[in-house]
């Protein structure tokens, strides 16, 4: 699609959300370009907003402009001199001043020279039109910050600046943007709502809290035990809770995920808001009552829902079959759903609980290769848009059912799934015995299938500097891991003596060129120092040590897997 012209951006502004183009709006979000002359427009349109119409106009506006009038000398003079220009220069003399209106008997013309002779006109047409100009004035400035468009909100809406996403966006142009006008006051404080969107993704709401100054609070409204927002369904079933995802200084963008599509035709959002402040955010507490409750109608939304079976399936070479099953398009995301199962080989690897730990990397690119979106890739930089996702064991051991939401998927340009590997917790048992006291001036290696550690210092480590309150020993060591690293499990034992369990401390952070290679970097100079295996309660240095890792976050990508996802129109 064409770029647009500041012309044309200004006219799509100005359309009738309901007759927009899909692919326009999705064109406006992909293209950096659009994008920046849409919201540059969007900035421009607020900006002359608040400069014409104030939020609230001064208490003395009316009376001084009707005491202004009847005590004026009711002079006759030709009623032509009522003329366009001088209505004209009327309006135009009503300016702002400190967020209220100059009286006109202040504003002068171009010489300086003061336009009271203006009122001095007895013509009955004139106070007429007056009257009426500066009363649709002030109607005007009124119907203007109640029924401006949500998309002019750029300071207090949803839809500002960089919170904007695909799926708020399609939202709007569906007309599915709900106000439901919700203002509690307690305390000084008041708690308001003006924007909600709902459909089976998710919900999002754009909260405002204002202090005693009449000014915004972005810190004081913490969603803990105190302070909670749920989601019924039409049955009264609690559906989901709101959390506070930040993003914004200009509201809290409380935002809730379905792991599946809602089904329910209406859900109720309610609040329950009893404390402000916080101790440990060094914000002094106010107990109040601000709760608010409101509904939403969501059968449009489930109209608006395609669901699409997907076919295909592929057996890797070390036993996991992935099954796709089917996609499906709501207003503000779309849901992939696919099985995975086990061979018998696999689950032999995975006894117990273990075959559970799994993780899917994949990702969907167009017909040029081009990456659209990836799921757990180390590839860096890489396009990611998944809001939530799941996975549930099947009715039988190794069957696990998988979903994931993303913000978008090309509903129009045909585009594959790429698989690029799994990881699965296996038992393992890979181990390095080791003479603590020796490693600074000795380091010892330990290199097991790609993964790749160097032990450089064992310490003895007190509290504070522990994680919690018993003497703990640290193993100090950097380097990488090829297998992931959600999962493993390592201990330090004594040679026939006691097995301590450990904890990792210290910073790491991936690399990888590709969708199937890179590694997992722990410490070194780059990441702040040295990585830590922590063993709570070994108190003393012992002359030998054993690092085993009992359970490994295993990494398959010997996978040749591709197949394009065709959507129903």
């Amino acid at each position: 699609m064409q770029c647009f012209s500041l012309v044309e951006m200004e006219k799509y502004i100005m359309d009738d959300p309901y007759l927009r183009k899909n692919q326009t709006t999705e064109h406006i979000m992909a293209c950096s370009h659009c994008r920046s002359i849409y919201q540059g427009l969007l900035e421009e349109q607020e900006r002359w907003n608040r400069e014409l119409f104030p939020q609230v106009l001064s208490d003395s506006f009316t009376d001084n402009l009707m005491n202004m009038l009847e005590l004026e000398e009711a002079e006759h003079t030709d009623k032509k001199a009522t003329t366009v220009h001088d209505c004209k220069l009327a309006v135009a003399c009503l300016e702002q001043s400190n967020g209220g209106f100059t009286t006109v008997t202040d504003c002068k013309d171009r010489s300086g020279k003061g336009r009271n002779r203006l009122f001095k006109l007895k013509g009955t047409s004139f106070w007429k039109l007056t009257i009426a100009t500066a009363s649709l004035l002030i109607l005007l400035s009124t119907a203007v910050i109640y029924a401006v468009p949500t998309l002019a909100e750029t300071l207090r809406s949803l839809f500002a600046r960089d919170e904007t996403d695909i799926g708020l966006l399609r939202a709007q142009e569906f007309g599915m943007v709900e106000h439901p006008h919700i203002q509690v006051k307690d305390k000084g404080y008041t708690v308001k709502i003006d924007e909600a969107v709902a459909d089976p993704t998710r919900v999002v709401v754009a909260l405002q809290l204002f202090g005693p100054d009449g000014k915004h609070d972005r810190d004081r409204l913490v969603i803990n035990d105190e302070n909670s927002i749920i989601i019924k369904d039409d049955q009264g079933k609690v559906v989901g809770e709101l959390y506070d995802m930040g993003m914004t200084s200009d509201f809290y963008y409380l935002v809730a995920f379905f792991p599946d599509p809602l089904q329910s035709d209406s859900i109720t959002i309610e609040g329950r808001l009893t404390q402000l402040g916080n101790k440990l955010q060094n914000t002094s507490v106010v107990k109040g009552e601000w709760d608010f409750n409101f509904s939403i109608d969501m059968k449009e939304a489930k109209k608006k829902t395609i669901v699409t079976p997907l076919e295909g399936s592929y057996t890797a070479p070390d036993g996991m079959t992935v099954r796709l099953k089917r996609l499906t398009r709501m207003v503000q995301g779309v849901r992939l759903e696919l099985d995975t199962e086990l061979s018998e080989e696999a689950l032999g690897r995975s006894p117990g609980e273990l075959w559970k730990e799994q993780s899917l990397k994949f990702h969907f690119e167009n017909l040029q290769g081009e990456e659209i979106h990836s799921v757990n890739t180390r590839k860096t930089p890489h396009k990611d848009s998944l809001m939530t996702q799941s996975h549930l064991p099947g009715d039988k051991p190794g069957l696990m059912h998988w979903s994931y939401t993303f913000k978008d998927l090309p509903q129009d340009n045909p585009y594959s799934f790429v698989w690029d590997g799994y990881s699965i917790s296996e038992w393992d048992g890979a181990s390095v015995q080791f003479e603590p006291a020796k490693l600074k001036v000795q380091p010892i290696p330990f290199r097991f299938d790609g993964d790749e550690l160097m032990l450089r210092d064992f310490t003895i480590e007190f509290p504070p500097n522990t994680n919690g309150k018993e003497v703990e020993g640290a193993l100090h060591l950097d380097g990488k891991l090829r297998n992931e690293d959600r999962h493993n499990e390592w201990i330090l034992e004594i040679p026939g003596g006691k097995t301590y369990t450990t904890t990792m401390r210290g910073a790491m952070t991936s690399e990888a060129s590709g969708w199937k290679d890179g590694y997992s970097l722990l410490g070194g100079p780059q990441l702040g120092g040295l990585f830590n295996f922590r063993a709570q309660g070994l108190s003393t240095i012992p002359d030998q040590l054993r690092l085993i890792r009992t359970v490994v976050d295993r990494l398959y990508t010997n996978i040749d897997w591709s197949i394009p996802v065709e959507e129903e129109s």
